[in-house]
Protein backbone atom coordinates (compact mmCIF):
# COMPACT_ATOMS: atom_id res chain seq x y z
CA UNK A 1 0.00 0.00 0.00
CA UNK A 2 2.76 2.36 0.97
CA UNK A 3 4.64 1.64 -2.27
CA UNK A 4 1.50 2.36 -4.33
CA UNK A 5 1.07 5.73 -2.61
CA UNK A 6 4.70 6.63 -3.27
CA UNK A 7 4.36 5.67 -6.95
CA UNK A 8 1.18 7.74 -7.26
CA UNK A 9 2.94 10.71 -5.67
CA UNK A 10 5.91 10.41 -8.00
CA UNK A 11 3.62 10.07 -11.02
CA UNK A 12 1.72 13.20 -10.01
CA UNK A 13 4.97 15.15 -9.65
CA UNK A 14 6.12 13.93 -13.08
CA UNK A 15 2.86 15.02 -14.71
CA UNK A 16 3.13 18.47 -13.13
CA UNK A 17 6.72 18.86 -14.36
CA UNK A 18 5.81 17.79 -17.89
CA UNK A 19 2.89 20.21 -18.04
CA UNK A 20 5.04 23.03 -16.66
CA UNK A 21 7.74 22.35 -19.22
CA UNK A 22 5.19 22.27 -22.05
CA UNK A 23 3.69 25.55 -20.85
CA UNK A 24 7.10 27.22 -20.61
CA UNK A 25 8.01 25.99 -24.08
CA UNK A 26 4.78 27.31 -25.62
CA UNK A 27 5.28 30.69 -23.96
CA UNK A 28 8.86 30.83 -25.20
CA UNK A 29 8.09 30.10 -28.85
CA UNK A 30 8.92 33.09 -31.01
CA UNK A 31 8.56 33.58 -34.75
CA UNK A 32 9.58 36.36 -37.15
CA UNK A 33 6.88 37.92 -39.33
CA UNK A 34 7.22 40.36 -42.23
CA UNK A 35 5.57 43.65 -41.23
CA UNK A 36 6.50 45.76 -44.25
CA UNK A 37 8.62 45.64 -47.38
CA UNK A 38 9.92 48.51 -49.47
CA UNK A 39 12.05 48.53 -52.60
CA UNK A 40 14.17 45.63 -53.88
CA UNK A 41 14.11 42.85 -51.27
CA UNK A 42 14.57 39.14 -51.79
CA UNK A 43 14.22 36.16 -49.48
CA UNK A 44 15.91 32.83 -50.16
CA UNK A 45 15.03 29.49 -48.60
CA UNK A 46 16.38 25.97 -48.80
CA UNK A 47 13.57 23.61 -49.75
CA UNK A 48 13.47 20.07 -48.43
CA UNK A 49 15.87 17.86 -50.30
CA UNK A 50 17.33 20.72 -52.33
CA UNK A 51 21.09 21.43 -52.10
CA UNK A 52 20.81 25.14 -52.90
CA UNK A 53 18.69 28.03 -51.67
CA UNK A 54 16.06 29.45 -54.01
CA UNK A 55 14.27 32.78 -54.07
CA UNK A 56 10.72 32.60 -52.72
CA UNK A 57 7.64 34.74 -53.17
CA UNK A 58 6.52 36.40 -49.96
CA UNK A 59 3.76 38.61 -48.64
CA UNK A 60 3.16 40.89 -45.69
CA UNK A 61 2.40 38.84 -42.53
CA UNK A 62 4.33 35.80 -43.79
CA UNK A 63 6.27 33.97 -41.09
CA UNK A 64 9.93 33.30 -41.87
CA UNK A 65 11.75 30.05 -41.18
CA UNK A 66 15.06 29.45 -39.47
CA UNK A 67 17.71 29.46 -42.17
CA UNK A 68 15.91 31.95 -44.44
CA UNK A 69 18.23 34.59 -45.86
CA UNK A 70 17.03 38.17 -46.42
CA UNK A 71 18.89 40.34 -48.89
CA UNK A 72 18.06 44.01 -49.51
CA UNK A 73 19.56 45.90 -52.43
CA UNK A 74 19.91 49.66 -52.96
CA UNK A 75 16.70 51.31 -51.76
CA UNK A 76 15.39 48.09 -50.18
CA UNK A 77 14.07 47.92 -46.62
CA UNK A 78 12.29 45.19 -44.64
CA UNK A 79 10.69 45.37 -41.19
CA UNK A 80 10.33 42.19 -39.13
CA UNK A 81 8.14 41.71 -36.08
CA UNK A 82 8.48 39.01 -33.42
CA UNK A 83 5.60 37.49 -31.50
CA UNK A 84 6.89 39.08 -28.28
CA UNK A 85 6.60 42.60 -29.76
CA UNK A 86 10.27 42.99 -30.70
CA UNK A 87 11.06 44.41 -34.13
CA UNK A 88 13.96 44.83 -36.54
CA UNK A 89 14.59 47.14 -39.48
CA UNK A 90 16.81 45.68 -42.18
CA UNK A 91 18.24 48.57 -44.19
CA UNK A 92 19.41 48.61 -47.80
CA UNK A 93 22.41 46.61 -49.03
CA UNK A 94 22.10 44.20 -46.11
CA UNK A 95 22.13 40.42 -45.80
CA UNK A 96 20.85 38.62 -42.69
CA UNK A 97 20.15 34.98 -41.92
CA UNK A 98 17.18 34.16 -39.70
CA UNK A 99 18.02 31.73 -36.90
CA UNK A 100 15.95 29.00 -35.27
CA UNK A 101 14.20 31.06 -32.58
CA UNK A 102 12.97 28.06 -30.59
CA UNK A 103 16.50 27.27 -29.42
CA UNK A 104 17.88 28.58 -26.13
CA UNK A 105 19.53 31.00 -25.82
CA UNK A 106 17.62 32.50 -28.72
CA UNK A 107 19.72 33.89 -31.54
CA UNK A 108 17.66 36.31 -33.63
CA UNK A 109 19.82 36.26 -36.73
CA UNK A 110 23.27 36.52 -38.22
CA UNK A 111 24.00 39.91 -39.75
CA UNK A 112 26.32 38.90 -42.56
CA UNK A 113 26.72 42.42 -43.95
CA UNK A 114 24.97 45.77 -43.91
CA UNK A 115 22.92 47.67 -41.35
CA UNK A 116 20.18 46.52 -39.00
CA UNK A 117 18.31 48.32 -36.22
CA UNK A 118 16.79 46.07 -33.55
CA UNK A 119 14.37 46.75 -30.74
CA UNK A 120 13.95 43.97 -28.17
CA UNK A 121 10.91 44.43 -25.94
CA UNK A 122 10.92 43.33 -22.33
CA UNK A 123 8.30 40.75 -21.38
CA UNK A 124 6.24 41.64 -18.33
CA UNK A 125 8.87 44.20 -17.38
CA UNK A 126 11.52 41.47 -17.26
CA UNK A 127 14.63 41.03 -19.43
CA UNK A 128 14.01 39.27 -22.75
CA UNK A 129 17.34 37.65 -23.70
CA UNK A 130 18.38 37.39 -27.33
CA UNK A 131 21.63 37.16 -29.22
CA UNK A 132 22.67 38.63 -32.55
CA UNK A 133 25.74 37.27 -34.35
CA UNK A 134 28.01 38.82 -36.96
CA UNK A 135 31.17 37.51 -38.66
CA UNK A 136 33.27 39.03 -35.85
CA UNK A 137 30.99 39.54 -32.83
CA UNK A 138 28.32 38.11 -30.53
CA UNK A 139 25.83 40.64 -29.15
CA UNK A 140 23.76 39.70 -26.08
CA UNK A 141 20.65 41.79 -25.38
CA UNK A 142 17.83 41.68 -22.82
CA UNK A 143 15.55 44.53 -23.82
CA UNK A 144 17.00 47.45 -25.71
CA UNK A 145 17.29 49.45 -28.92
CA UNK A 146 20.53 49.17 -30.87
CA UNK A 147 22.13 49.22 -34.34
CA UNK A 148 24.44 46.63 -35.85
CA UNK A 149 26.59 47.70 -38.80
CA UNK A 150 28.75 45.10 -40.53
CA UNK A 151 31.30 45.96 -43.21
CA UNK A 152 33.89 43.45 -44.41
CA UNK A 153 35.42 42.00 -41.21
CA UNK A 154 34.35 44.86 -39.00
CA UNK A 155 31.29 45.13 -36.70
CA UNK A 156 30.01 48.33 -35.08
CA UNK A 157 27.33 48.35 -32.38
CA UNK A 158 25.41 51.49 -31.28
CA UNK A 159 23.09 51.35 -28.25
CA UNK A 160 20.25 53.90 -28.19
CA UNK A 161 18.37 52.47 -25.20
CA UNK A 162 19.10 49.84 -22.58
CA UNK A 163 22.25 47.77 -22.37
CA UNK A 164 24.02 45.13 -24.46
CA UNK A 165 27.08 42.94 -24.01
CA UNK A 166 29.41 42.70 -26.98
CA UNK A 167 32.15 40.10 -27.29
CA UNK A 168 34.53 39.00 -30.02
CA UNK A 169 33.66 35.80 -31.81
CA UNK A 170 37.29 34.65 -31.41
CA UNK A 171 37.96 36.22 -27.99
CA UNK A 172 34.73 35.74 -26.01
CA UNK A 173 36.49 36.18 -22.66
CA UNK A 174 36.95 39.95 -23.17
CA UNK A 175 33.40 41.37 -23.49
CA UNK A 176 32.40 45.01 -23.12
CA UNK A 177 29.13 46.38 -21.78
CA UNK A 178 27.43 49.16 -23.75
CA UNK A 179 24.84 51.41 -22.16
CA UNK A 180 22.59 54.03 -23.77
CA UNK A 181 24.58 56.42 -25.98
CA UNK A 182 27.65 54.19 -26.30
CA UNK A 183 29.20 52.36 -29.23
CA UNK A 184 32.00 49.91 -29.88
CA UNK A 185 33.77 48.22 -32.79
CA UNK A 186 34.89 44.61 -33.16
CA UNK A 187 37.51 43.88 -35.79
CA UNK A 188 38.45 40.36 -36.80
CA UNK A 189 40.61 38.53 -34.24
CA UNK A 190 40.51 41.53 -31.88
CA UNK A 191 38.59 42.18 -28.68
CA UNK A 192 35.88 44.88 -28.74
CA UNK A 193 37.14 48.44 -28.51
CA UNK A 194 36.56 50.45 -25.33
CA UNK A 195 33.03 51.93 -25.41
CA UNK A 196 32.80 55.56 -26.54
CA UNK A 197 29.84 57.98 -26.72
CA UNK A 198 28.02 58.94 -29.92
CA UNK A 199 25.63 61.77 -30.72
CA UNK A 200 21.88 61.37 -30.25
CA UNK A 201 20.07 60.37 -33.43
CA UNK A 202 23.11 58.68 -34.96
CA UNK A 203 22.18 56.43 -37.92
CA UNK A 204 18.53 57.51 -37.94
CA UNK A 205 18.63 58.50 -41.62
CA UNK A 206 19.95 55.07 -42.49
CA UNK A 207 16.84 53.31 -41.16
CA UNK A 208 14.16 55.85 -42.15
CA UNK A 209 11.40 54.60 -44.47
CA UNK A 210 12.01 55.83 -48.02
CA UNK A 211 15.53 56.92 -48.78
CA UNK A 212 15.73 60.68 -48.23
CA UNK A 213 12.20 61.18 -46.86
CA UNK A 214 10.54 61.04 -43.45
CA UNK A 215 13.94 61.23 -41.82
CA UNK A 216 12.62 63.53 -39.09
CA UNK A 217 10.56 60.60 -37.81
CA UNK A 218 13.79 58.97 -36.70
CA UNK A 219 15.12 61.98 -34.84
CA UNK A 220 15.20 61.56 -31.07
CA UNK A 221 12.51 64.19 -30.56
CA UNK A 222 9.06 63.51 -31.96
CA UNK A 223 8.65 60.15 -33.61
CA UNK A 224 11.31 58.37 -31.59
CA UNK A 225 14.19 56.29 -32.88
CA UNK A 226 11.97 53.89 -34.82
CA UNK A 227 9.82 56.49 -36.56
CA UNK A 228 6.57 55.97 -38.44
CA UNK A 229 5.42 53.14 -40.60
CA UNK A 230 6.13 52.86 -44.28
CA UNK A 231 3.64 51.73 -46.91
CA UNK A 232 3.08 48.00 -46.98
CA UNK A 233 3.70 46.09 -50.19
CA UNK A 234 3.08 42.66 -51.53
CA UNK A 235 6.31 40.77 -51.36
CA UNK A 236 6.77 40.19 -55.14
CA UNK A 237 3.94 37.80 -55.77
CA UNK A 238 1.43 39.06 -58.38
CA UNK A 239 -2.19 39.77 -57.60
CA UNK A 240 -1.96 40.67 -53.91
CA UNK A 241 -2.50 44.07 -52.34
CA UNK A 242 -1.98 44.43 -48.60
CA UNK A 243 -2.41 46.97 -45.88
CA UNK A 244 0.56 48.85 -44.54
CA UNK A 245 1.99 47.17 -41.50
CA UNK A 246 2.71 49.24 -38.39
CA UNK A 247 6.09 50.87 -38.45
CA UNK A 248 8.44 50.83 -35.52
CA UNK A 249 6.87 53.44 -33.30
CA UNK A 250 4.06 54.56 -35.61
CA UNK A 251 1.25 53.39 -37.83
CA UNK A 252 1.57 52.20 -41.37
CA UNK A 253 0.13 53.86 -44.45
CA UNK A 254 -2.38 52.10 -46.72
CA UNK A 255 -0.93 49.28 -48.79
CA UNK A 256 -0.09 49.39 -52.45
CA UNK A 257 -2.03 47.51 -55.05
CA UNK A 258 -0.84 44.05 -56.01
CA UNK A 259 0.98 43.04 -59.16
CA UNK A 260 -0.68 41.86 -62.35
CA UNK A 261 -4.27 40.95 -61.68
CA UNK A 262 -4.16 42.51 -58.19
CA UNK A 263 -6.54 45.10 -56.86
CA UNK A 264 -6.04 47.84 -54.34
CA UNK A 265 -4.71 46.85 -50.97
CA UNK A 266 -7.14 46.77 -48.10
CA UNK A 267 -6.70 49.66 -45.66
Amino acid sequence: MFIKEVLKSHLLVLIVLVLAAASAESQGLVSATILSSEGPVEIRRQSNGQPTMTRIKYHISDVLNGGDVIKTNMGGRLVLGLTDGSQAVISENTTVEIQELSHSPRTLFNVLRGKTRIKIEKVGGQPNPYRVNTPTAVIAVRGTLFDVIVKDKDTQVFVHEGEVIVSSLLKPDQPVVLTSGQKTRVRQQLAPETPTPFERGRNNDTFAPGRGRANSAFAGDGGGPFGTGSPGQSGNAPGLGTAGAPGLGGSGAPGNSGGKGGGRGKP
